[in-house]
């Protein structure tokens, strides 16, 4: 039976969790890490029940708790979901736990360290679940800051010039989207009482937008501020400067939340937000967006190619796939948008897959050069072959993850732009270009002559990678599993736009 506060339970659990790491000694750090990886368990497992009792061919919201919690301010707590939002939630809840499982070997400040993932999962959840756009903000916020604290307090000092890169865009970002939400609200009207409201299934509905918010100029100055707040997240080509230098020296758990999680709420929220809410506006930028995703997918593409760093690598390649993602979105097609829906949680799955994997590389030797590797296949042959799947599955692979999602965005990109398409696919080539340099250098390549005995792989990485491995295959074999929660969704996205 599902409880009339799960959503609540699912939310607020792991921000309990951050507080009972809080309450634990600092040097008792086995302990902090099973209280953090135990209580990411919970909302996850919780997750998938409510994933197993969504009914995805409903379009409204479900399980709802909705109450006023500051009636002066007309703020609302104001929760619910559909297949969109709830597979994300249950992508970031499976993410958060895997994650946690591969910074095992964290022991610096390993107390704030776990305490401010699990915030940031609360953030991240609380967002995908929120039906009030200033609740929805708040957590959004939430998300930022986490991100940024462990970037600065757990990097080099490039990490903290990457960190204060982010810190100035995010918040820019972030002041952007309150602006074009707070105008939103101002101008929608509520039907009962005449008044503004920040319900976003009445935001959602456009007859209840006044004669201001029905201006052209209005709507696409609007659907700026939200795609810049989405864009810095995504990240969009060119504010994602700050992302190169995160993959260098912090731990590797915080560029996979960044780049297998916190990006997605940036996608999030243009198919959330600034689709339904402005469908005119979107029509009116979708060119100029499908020409930033395929600059992204070549760029990230190239990018990757020229590096050294496995997670630079990985940090460029995350970024081409998202340009796909983005193209996809752009397209306002059916298939376009349903392909690139499912690559959402597919590349948060592939990608937290090759991360796990690097950062098990890099606890052996200390680095992760592909000049200094080799030879993995000899030494850690289950290692050598998950890292070798998921860069399969990176690349598009047929009957891996990936794969649905971007032959449904190409399809649909062909349909509407062709050469957007072309770009794509050669962000595609580029992908398999640099996932068979990272095999051929690490894996089949002679070992370097300093690089000594490598370890097996240990339980707690099998415990990571096995299953990621599972759910690649199964998501490769059988899409419509995913495409089943998305597809009324969708649908109804490309009537509202009128693609």
């Amino acid at each position: 039976m599902v409880s009339a506060s799960s959503l609540t339970w699912i939310v607020f659990l792991p921000m309990g969790g951050a507080l009972a790491v809080a309450l634990l000694p600092a040097a008792r750090r086995e302990a902090i890490k099973t209280v953090a990886l135990c209580t990411a368990a919970l909302p996850a497992v919780q997750t998938i029940v409510l994933l197993l009792r969504l009914d995805p061919q409903d379009l409204s919201f479900q399980f709802i708790e909705h109450f006023t919690w500051a009636p002066s301010l007309q703020f609302e707590y104001f929760l619910g979901v559909d297949g969109l939002s709830l597979a994300l939630m249950a992508m970031t809840t499976i993410i958060t736990f895997m994650a946690l499982l591969s910074a095992w070997s964290v022991e610096e400040g390993a107390k704030g360290f776990f305490a401010l993932i699990l915030l940031l999962e609360t953030g991240m959840l609380g967002a995908l679940a929120s039906l009030d756009t200033t609740l929805l903000w708040l957590f959004w916020e939430l998300v930022l800051v986490s991100i940024f604290l462990l970037v600065v307090l757990w990097g080099d000092e490039e990490s903290r010039r990457a960190g204060q890169q982010y810190l100035l865009l995010s918040q820019a970002g972030a002041l952007a989207l309150l602006l074009a939400l707070l105008a939103i609200r101002q101008h929608t009207v509520h039907p009962i009482d005449g008044g503004p409201t920040a319900s976003l299934p009445l935001q959602l509905d456009l007859v209840n937008h006044d004669v201001w918010l029905g201006a052209t100029g209005v709507r696409r100055w609007i659907f700026a501020g939200i795609a810049l707040g989405c864009g810095v997240l995504v990240p969009i080509v060119p504010l994602h400067v700050w992302q190169p230098r995160l993959h260098r020296s912090t731990p590797l758990a915080v560029p996979l939340l960044a780049t297998a999680v916190v990006a997605k709420l940036g996608f999030y929220g243009l198919l959330r937000l600034a689709l339904p809410i402005l469908p005119d506006a979107a029509a009116w930028a979708r060119p100029t967006f499908v020409v930033l995703g395929a600059i992204a997918s070549i760029y990230g593409g190239l990018g990757a190619l020229g590096r050294r760093d496995l997670a630079v690598i990985l940090g460029y390649g995350s970024l081409s796939l998202s340009g796909l993602i983005l193209v996809g979105i752009f397209t306002l097609t059916r298939e376009g948008m349903l392909g690139a829906g499912q690559l959402l949680v597919t590349h948060g799955l592939v990608y937290t897959m090759l991360f796990a994997a690097a950062a098990g590389l890099r606890d052996r030797k200390g680095h992760l050069d592909l000049e200094r590797w080799g030879g993995l296949f000899r030494k850690a042959p289950i290692l050598a072959t998950l890292l070798t799947l998921a860069l399969l599955a990176a690349w598009g692979m047929p009957g891996l993850a990936i794969y649905p999602g971007v032959a449904m965005v190409l399809s649909g990109a062909m349909a509407v732009e062709p050469l957007a398409a072309l770009a794509a696919a050669a962000g595609l080539l580029l992908t398999a270009a640099w996932s068979s340099r990272v095999v051929l250098r690490i894996c089949l390549g002679e070992p370097s002559a300093d690089l000594g005995e490598i370890p097996a792989a240990r339980g707690r990485e099998l415990g990571v990678l096995v299953p990621l491995a599972v759910l690649s295959l199964i998501l490769g074999t059988m899409p419509r599993a995913l495409a089943d929660l998305l597809n009324v969704l969708m649908n109804d996205l490309v009537r509202v736009v009128g693609g």
